[in-house]
Formats: structure tokens, C-alpha cells, sequence
């Protein structure tokens, strides 16, 4: 049987909600003009979750991990903070993406380091207060 679009697209939203908390602001956001909002969207769950995240051969702790790097090193902020607290779901300690980090700082340099530390703690924040119970 063929694979469809849709097919791969599925495959993309399964691994959204693995990835990342649903429901919570760490969800990437798509804001971009509607004309292309769908289309964009689409496109990139397919293409980044229903075929690289989904396939086998590394678990996705180990995907959140590679990720977190290249973002801190490429200092993508707001995809750094969603795919840390996604990293946070499945398994990783504050501890090890703090290492991560500092791995970073040799190959991409302390001010991507710096930088990176300062959104992961903006990330460790945002989970802090959304697991407080609501007053």
C-alpha cells in the first residue's frame, strides 16, 4: 500500500503528542498568514514529526537531546524552550539538559551556551508553573 500525505501527516500528530504536552504553550504554534498557515503545517508535521521523529532506531529522549543541541547552538529560542519541555517529558532531567548545554558551549561557544542556559531556565519556569495547582 502507498503512503498517502495524510498518512504521513497522521504519523506527525501521533508523535506531536508524544513529543510534547498537549495543550500547553510548549506545543509548537503555527502564526503565519492564513494563506499558508494550513499548508505550513502540514508540511512541517509531516515532514519533522511523521518522518524523522517517528522513525525507529533512536528512541525520542534521545531525539529530544539532539534537538535541544542544535537549537541552543543554532540559538533558535523559541523552538529551544518547546523541544525542553517536550525533552522534560519524555525523561529528561533538568540535569542532563543543563550538560547538553554545556556540550554546546565547546562546539558552538559560550555565547550560544549563555544564551541557551538562560532560555532553558525560562522553560524550567513555565513547567514549574504549570504543574502549580490553579488558586
Amino acid at each position: 500500500m502507498t503512503e498517502t500525505s495524510e498518512d504521513r501527516f497522521a504519523r506527525g500528530m501521533a508523535a506531536l503528542e508524544k513529543v510534547f504536552p498537549v495543550g500547553s504553550s510548549a506545543m509548537p504554534q503555527f502564526h503565519y498568514p492564513s494563506e499558508i498557515e494550513k499548508d505550513w503545517g502540514h508540511f512541517s508535521v509531516s515532514t519533522v514529526l511523521g518522518d524523522v521523529w517517528s522513525r525507529p532506531g533512536l528512541e525520542l529522549k534521545y531525539r529530544a537531546m539532539i534537538s535541544i543541541a542544535a537549537l541552543a547552538a543554532l540559538n533558535k529560542p523559541g523552538s529551544l524552550k518547546a523541544y525542553i519541555i517536550g525533552g522534560l517529558k519524555q525523561g529528561l532531567t533538568r540535569q542532563e539538559i543543563c550538560e547538553i548545554i554545556f556540550q554546546v558551549a565547546i562546539y558552538a561557544g559560550f555565547p550560544a551556551a549563555i544564551e541557551a542556559f538562560g532560555h532553558a531556565c525560562e522553560a524550567f519556569e513555565q513547567v514549574d508553573r504549570a504543574a502549580e495547582p490553579a488558586a
